[in-house]
């Protein structure tokens, strides 16, 4: 633990659905979750103000503790007083609006490029557009690329330290030029993350252009090496200030927050890595659903694997997420038969009213549907679906996010979690619904120490651990033997059948041996039988004997006895039997995918070519003699604005 305490830290997360805060304080000489609060986030009409939402939940919390927060003019009080009120710190992190559009420009795009996509993949960033020296592009259209994409951030990488100059020289003149040809008030952000000989030459070059200019430590100095915190942090700068400048309020939150307005996947991010590197081995997987966007982070062997989708989402982005996935992701997780029009309406609604929650059995199945395919959807291209684990230490899952938090009974978010990420193996599963993963990576800038003693102290809901069989078992046939010794010294013995799931309720704080043996043909974590002590959660222990991968049924029919059995075996409720009406035959209609409309000139930027817009700049008068040549070459253009 630190010598010199930091003292209670206040944390806000906006989302695009909701706010939610914690107040960590020392109790006892350790960090503890005191008290914690949530709300509807004020961003949109009528309030276009996110700090109204937050006073509303500050002085929900201190109703709640008996402490100010807030003074009297609206400011959050720091440091803490001597009477109790305010907080020593205050930190805040986001996940709402719009993501910052990239480009990113480096060297080779399996070297600098791909180091730079794994930069920026922890944060609110859509890359729109990547350049390299051979992308097949002259320089106008580079130039014209990068004009077309608007972008908020450009990042440019490339060469190693002591390694290659003049090609790195070269891509950055046409981020120059582009930054030049492109009106003040919407110049992007510029971030240098190449060779570090280069930090004098690149700051000499961007210095008359009006920008806000970063540099960072290279993220690739050797070829075998990638060093991606310095840049990290960098990013996350420039989320704060774009936030900053684009109203919700986010000006004076940013002003209040010690470290600025953070992106929330960044988070993610660092807790993966944390946790992976504290555990050795094992896989860490962290999931969070959002309303608009998505995150899935993996850490494995020292390989970080990050994704965040700001356009996949149960909420506000469940329309675009549907056009990113497709129907058939969402209607391979149905128990029943379900129209085009029906899951676009759906879909729709959710992106109309994103605060909504399912009201009848049909529209949890849709919610959930849409939910497990997001993750299996990212999970599937980090390489980490069914993945095959024969690590001797249990893998570790964490479900944030209110679609996988507020599902109403633990068992239920373990069994989404275990049917969209079908862990192999043992794996502890963990849900976030105070979201403090969230807020994590914020809190870790002022006090490293609390995110340590805050992991440790089970600040987040221990659901339980799973035992997930690898193989095809055989329907109804004993695929586990298992045999539990409870603390009291209670024995336990039971057979789980291929296809089914098994819960035996281990309380949060009761630890047991488990001994699990597979039938033939079958393994668990790559063995036949696995024996360790694990503790109890709020779900219990989870014998999952379905096989991986998951034999999800091919027709509705099939998954109508299914999914309700599973749902009943991983809550302890009563089965609930799908109507025979919604397995009628559909009359499909003819409804196609709705399309997003954008402005024609971001349109052109996805399809159009990019030849065409520095065509455009240079047309004269249409009265010009056709015969005659004024255009102004790229070399021309540079000396002008030089």
């Amino acid at each position: 633990m630190a010598s010199n305490p930091a003292g209670s830290i206040l944390a806000a997360d906006f989302g695009s659905v909701h706010t939610r805060v914690v107040l960590v304080d020392l109790v006892d000489g350790v960090y503890r979750l005191v008290a914690r609060a949530d709300g509807r986030t004020t961003a949109g009409f009528p309030v276009g103000d996110v700090q109204v939402g937050l006073d509303r939940i500050l002085q929900e919390m201190s109703e709640m503790t008996g402490r100010t927060f807030v003074s009297g003019s609206g400011q959050i009080i720091t440091p803490e007083q001597a009477n109790r009120s305010g907080v020593d710190h205050f930190v805040a992190t986001a996940s709402m609006g719009r993501p910052l559009r990239a480009v990113l420009v480096g060297l080779v795009p399996e070297l600098s490029i791909a180091t730079a996509l794994k930069a920026v993949s922890g944060a609110q960033v859509e890359v729109h557009e990547t350049l390299s020296l051979d992308d097949g592009r002259n320089e106008e259209a580079r130039l014209n690329a990068i004009l077309l994409t608007r972008p908020d951030l450009i990042v440019i990488a490339g060469g190693t330290d002591k390694g290659a100059r003049e090609p790195v020289q070269e891509l950055a003149e046409i981020v120059r030029l582009a930054v030049l040809l492109t009106d003040r008030q919407h110049r992007p952000r510029v971030l240098y993350a190449g060779n570090n000989d280069l930090h004098e030459y690149m700051q000499a070059l961007f210095a008359d252009t009006d920008v806000i200019f970063y540099v960072a430590d290279n993220v690739r100095p050797s070829l075998d090496d990638e060093q991606l915190e310095s840049a990290r942090l960098y990013i996350g700068r420039a989320f704060d200030e774009y936030k900053e400048h684009h109203g919700e309020g986010f000006a004076a939150i940013g002003e209040m927050s010690e470290s600025g307005l953070l992106p929330n996947a960044q988070s993610a991010t660092i807790m993966a890595e944390y946790l992976g590197k504290l555990r050795g081995a094992g896989r860490v997987t962290i999931a969070d659903v959002g309303s608009a966007s998505s995150t899935v982070v993996s850490w494995h062997n020292g390989q970080l694997e990050p994704r965040i989708y700001t356009n996949m989402g149960l909420g506000h982005n469940a329309q675009s997420l549907l056009q990113t996935i497709g129907l058939n992701a969402v209607r391979r997780w149905l128990p029943f038969n379900a129209s085009t029009s029906e899951i676009i309406n759906y879909a729709m609604n959710k992106t109309l009213r994103p605060g909504t929650i399912p009201g009848t059995l049909k529209d949890g199945y849709f919610e959930h549907a849409l939910l497990r395919a997001i993750i299996q959807t990212i999970a599937q291209e980090i390489g980490i679906l069914a993945e095959k684990s024969d690590s001797k230490i249990p893998g570790l899952i964490i479900g944030a996010g209110a679609g996988l938090t507020y599902t109403g009974h633990p068992g239920y978010t373990s069994m989404l979690l275990l049917d969209a990420l079908q862990p192999t193996g043992v794996t502890e599963l963990h849900a976030d619904p105070f979201g403090l993963i969230a807020t994590m990576g914020a809190i870790a800038q002022v006090a490293p120490e609390a995110v340590v003693q805050l992991i440790d102290s089970q600040s987040l809901d221990h659901l339980g651990t799973s035992f997930s069989l690898s193989g095809k078992p055989r329907r109804d046939k004993t695929a586990m033997r298992v045999k539990i010794i409870t603390g009291h010294g209670d024995k336990i013995e039971q057979k789980v059948d291929g296809g089914h799931l098994w819960i035996f309720p281990l309380p949060v704080g009761e630890r047991a041996r488990v001994e699990v043996r597979v039938s033939r043909g079958l393994n668990i974590g790559g063995r036949g039988r696995v024996k360790l002590t694990v503790e109890g959660g709020s779900a219990g222990l989870i014998f999952d004997a379905r096989g991986r991968p998951l034999p999800l049924a091919a027709t509705a029919g099939r998954r109508a006895a299914q999914l309700p059995l599973w749902v009943s075996e991983a809550t302890g409720d009563p089965l609930m039997e799908i109507d025979p009406r919604w397995l009628e035959d559909i009359e499909e209609d003819d409804l196609e995918m709705p399309l997003r409309t954008r402005p024609d000139r971001e349109a052109a930027a996805d399809t159009g070519d990019a030849d065409d817009l520095f065509d455009l700049m240079d047309d004269d008068d249409d009265d010009q003699d056709d015969d005659q040549d004024d255009t102004m070459g790229i070399s021309e253009l540079r000396d002008a604005l030089s």
